[in-house]
C-alpha cells in the first residue's frame, strides 16, 4: 500500500490503472489540479470503514446532545471547557 500523488490529467490517462492499483494493492491517490490537492481514490473497504466511524461520530454526537437538552448554556460551557482541557493534557502527555 502506498499513496500516490498524480495530475488530473494523468489521472484520467490511467484511471483503469489507478483503479487496479486502488483495489488490489490497497494504493491511495491525491488527484491535484493546478496543484491543488482536489481529490483522493482510496479502497472501497478504506471508504466504508470511514463512513461507518461518521455514522457512530453523528449517532454519538447525537446521544450527547440528546442527555444535556434542557441544562443551562452556562453549565454546559464549564463542561465543555473542563472536557477540552482534560483532553489538552492527555494529548501533552503523549508528546
Amino acid at each position: 500500500m502506498s499513496l500516490k500523488v498524480v495530475t488530473a490529467l494523468k489521472a484520467r490517462q490511467k484511471f483503469g490503472t489507478i483503479m487496479n492499483a486502488v483495489s488490489f494493492k490497497n494504493d491511495q491517490y491525491i488527484v491535484e489540479r493546478k496543484g491543488m490537492p482536489m481529490v483522493a481514490i482510496i479502497p472501497i473497504k478504506k471508504f466504508k470503514q470511514m463512513d461507518k466511524a461518521r455514522q457512530r461520530f453523528f449517532s454519538n454526537m447525537s446521544k450527547i446532545s440528546d442527555s444535556f437538552a434542557g441544562e443551562d448554556l452556562e453549565k454546559l460551557d464549564d463542561i465543555l471547557a473542563e472536557a477540552t482541557q482534560a483532553a489538552r493534557q492527555v494529548e501533552r502527555r503523549r508528546g
